[in-house]
């Protein structure tokens, strides 16, 4: 049977609302839930190692600060820091030339109307050291007032170390621009990474296309494969100084000379510098083209020399013949005849003559020991076996004379002293 009407009525009336208990109990468990994120969020303000400091209108004054910010900016207490406002622990002017307090109060403008704001600042500490931050101003809402929050990082080391690097690499960059020697960076598989205006005018390549090529590209002395195994080389030794040929962008050659050295940073770099010695190249190909025609004429004239001795011992020996055949038989045929004070004059004669073809008397002169030539003529006399008294008659002159031009040729030939026959040594006299 259906439901009766008691039923029926019951199923059909409004539900009751929830008690007071239970909406007590969920208000309870919000606050709750508010106090837990309040707390966790004094925690995360408290123990960052970031300054952080809130800020309030309408002073615009710190309210409150963690201890990060208190070490930061040199502060005894919190309460000292909530005294002061942003532009009191700023010098009166930013590097820009805005006043401090122009300049917080658009940034906090700017933070209230798009919510965040990032920008580098200049503070002071309460001591008067100056120090450079990034600040980050975060819009909140607490209570139904608008509070900003200011992050504080101090970045003076960095920047300090930033400047350094940017001054340095400004000095690397001046140095490369302005050197006359080519520069290449490279990585181990031979691509080019930094290149200097010197090889640029080197190769006929700018910088930008240059960077889009590897050593291969370049290399005009190896194949890509000596050039791989090349570079494996300079990582195995660490350095490395060669000479090569590169083609220009025209298709022209030049001879380089290379010093590198290899890094091992960033997966591994090659640091070269790159000289061209095409001038140096052609300067020596010169020379040694000028000194093999020299080492040519030099082997000529020495073969001309030796011909020219041949021809003149050849003159001198058809000479000596000459005379010992038609000149000396006569001359001893008159000595054998009575030709009475004459015979002295055909003794000179006779002596000159000798004297003439004599390869002896070439010898003494040539090797310059200085005899005079009535010496030469004594000496060839004593060397044809001669006597004193003989040398005398032939040449009208006194004992006492040869004598004296015998002491002087022992003399001037070293044999003062020596136990050496004259005669002997004169016969050892080798020619020319």
């Amino acid at each position: 049977m259906g439901k009766n009407r008691k039923t029926q009525n019951r199923d059909h009336m409004p539900q009751r609302p929830k008690s007071r208990r239970n909406l007590a109990a969920s208000t309870k468990k919000v606050e709750g839930a508010l106090r837990k994120s309040e707390e966790k969020y004094r925690l995360l303000f408290e123990s960052s190692r970031d300054a952080l400091m809130t800020i309030a209108s309408p002073a615009w004054k710190f309210t409150h600060a963690n201890q990060a910010a208190l070490q930061l900016f040199g502060a005894a207490s919190e309460n000292i820091f909530t005294s002061l406002r942003p532009w009191d622990v700023s010098p009166e002017k930013q590097p820009d030339g805005r006043l401090s307090t122009e300049k917080a109060q658009e940034m906090i403008d700017k933070a209230l109307c798009e919510g965040s704001c990032f920008f580098e600042w200049e503070h002071r500490r309460l001591d008067g050291k100056p120090f450079t931050a990034n600040v980050l101003l975060t819009r909140m809402e607490l209570d139904g007032q608008a509070l900003i929050q200011a992050t504080v990082r101090d970045i003076t080391e960095s920047k300090r170390v930033g400047d350094a690097l940017r001054a340095s690499e400004e000095r690397h960059r001046l140095i490369l621009g302005t050197a006359m020697d080519g520069f290449w960076l490279v990585d181990t598989q031979g691509h080019i990474l930094e290149v200097n205006e010197a090889y640029c005018r080197m190769s006929g390549y700018s910088e930008q296309e240059l960077l889009r090529m590897s050593i291969p590209d370049l290399e005009a002395a190896e194949l890509p494969v000596d050039t791989a195994a090349h570079i494996q080389k300079i990582i195995a030794q660490k350095e490395d100084r060669f000479e090569s040929v590169h083609r220009r962008k025209d298709g022209s050659t030049f001879h380089m000379e290379a010093s590198v050295q290899f890094k091992p940073i960033e997966g591994g770099r090659i640091v070269g510098f790159v000289r061209d010695i095409t001038a140096r190249r052609e300067a020596q190909e010169k020379l040694r083209v000028r000194s093999q025609e020299l080492e040519e004429m030099n082997s000529a004239l020495k073969v001309l020399l030796k011909q020219r001795e041949q021809d003149q011992r050849d003159i001198e020996d058809k000479v000596r013949a000459n005379v010992k055949q038609l000149v000396l038989p006569y001359i001893e045929k008159l000595k054998k005849s009575n030709i009475g004070e004459n015979a002295a004059y055909l003794n000179i004669i006779e002596a000159n003559l000798q004297e003439v073809v004599s390869s002896f008397a070439s010898t003494m002169s040539g090797k310059s020991y200085g005899l005079t030539p009535q010496e030469i003529l004594v000496a060839n006399l004593i060397k044809d076996g001669r006597q004193d008294k003989d040398i005398a008659k032939m040449l009208n002159s006194s004992i006492h004379t040869i004598k004296a031009h015998r002491r002087n040729i022992r003399k001037k030939l070293g044999l003062t002293k020596e136990k050496v026959n004259l005669r002997t040594f004169l016969s050892n006299l080798k020619d020319y």
